[in-house]
């Protein structure tokens, strides 16, 4: 450390924030610090780290198994996501699986192996919350569960996208649409983002006169996009529709096609799909873009708050995000 600090012409002190990811430092002179690090070929030794602040500078991302095989095309970019906040920090992450989440929990708090969790797959009345609460170590949901029972929540505002889709068909007249849900599965496992999307959606089209019909794909993957002929054909009157499942979304465009439904002549599509997914498939449907990196990089930043100050009040942030228009919706006044 004191070769790189005489190297890049700043203190060791310097180096050490540099190292430890801390945000004191501009980026100018962390910049000048890491080509120093580079020059001289310096390694981070973790185990040395760990032994002289009592901390692994590791963080833990606990997720569980999907009982049902369910395909989640934006799973990857989560944990992407998390790793890339997780290395601005100066954290290593570490994949926690595992039949039983609770167990998990338990497990990692009690050896140590981890400063912190990240719970992936927040379910409505998730047991892992009560996990996280006993063991006491710093955690954030990424994912609002019904009760929350005092720990940090990050997520997308699954609610106000939800509104935001049916008021922009209302909008244009729309009174009759169908809504594209992911397997029954899901909703039986209670995810939260699903049950609550939906809750949202229905409550919404309730108020605002709307008129829907709940369509839930059989498949769990890029062939799920077969609901939507399925869903056309029970119910030819619908002249707009919602789609919440990822492969749906990425299948819909060649299942419009197929079918001869030109898009927004026939029907009008809205969607909410991650913003990395629609971005790099190209989907050309009006789109509230879930921003998976935006929502990962906050999780990361609340957790290394919470394990810098334990005594912090917990908070529930539900970031809203963007309805981007590509056209697909048809405005219907004066048809």
């Amino acid at each position: 450390m004191r070769d790189v600090a005489r190297e890049a012409g700043v203190s060791k002190a310097t180096v050490s924030y540099v190292v430890s990811g801390s945000p004191l430092i501009s980026e100018k002179t962390a910049a000048k610090v890491r080509t120093a690090m580079e020059k001289l070929g310096y390694s981070v030794n973790h185990t040395a780290r760990a032994l002289s602040t009592a901390r692994t500078n590791a963080i833990g991302v606990v997720t569980s198994f999907n009982e049902d095989g369910c395909f989640d095309l934006s799973a990857g970019t989560y944990l992407y996501g998390i790793s890339a906040a997780a290395r601005r920090h100066g954290y290593d992450t570490m994949l926690l699986t595992g039949a039983d989440g609770v167990e998990t929990i338990r497990s990692v708090a009690l050896s140590r192996r981890v400063d912190g969790i990240v719970v992936l797959d927040v379910r409505n009345d998730d047991p892992r919350i009560e996990a996280v609460r006993e063991s006491g170590i710093p955690a954030v949901l990424l994912g609002s569960p019904a009760d929350s029972q005092g720990v940090d929540v990050v997520d997308s505002n699954f609610e106000q996208a939800a509104v935001s889709l049916v008021g922009r068909l209302r909008d244009g007249g729309h009174r009759s649409i169908l809504f594209i849900g992911w397997p029954e599965s899901v909703y039986r496992r209670n995810l939260n983002y699903a049950v609550r999307f939906r809750a949202s959606l229905l409550e919404a089209c309730e108020a605002m006169d709307v008129r829907v019909d709940a369509v839930y794909a059989r498949d769990v993957t890029l062939g799920a996009s077969e609901v939507i002929q399925r869903a056309l054909g029970d119910h030819p009157d619908a002249t707009a529709m919602i789609i919440h499942n990822d492969a749906a979304v990425v299948g819909a465009p060649q299942a419009f096609e197929r079918m001869g439904v030109r898009v927004p002549e026939d029907l009008s599509v809205a969607t909410i799909v991650p913003v990395q997914l629609g971005e790099g498939m190209q989907i050309p449907f009006d789109s509230v873009g879930i921003d998976v990196e935006a929502v990962s990089f906050r999780t990361v930043d609340r957790l290394v708050e919470r394990i810098a100050e334990p005594g912090l009040p917990a908070v529930v942030e539900l970031l809203e995000q963007p309805l981007n228009v590509k056209g697909s919706v048809r405005m219907l006044h004066g048809d």
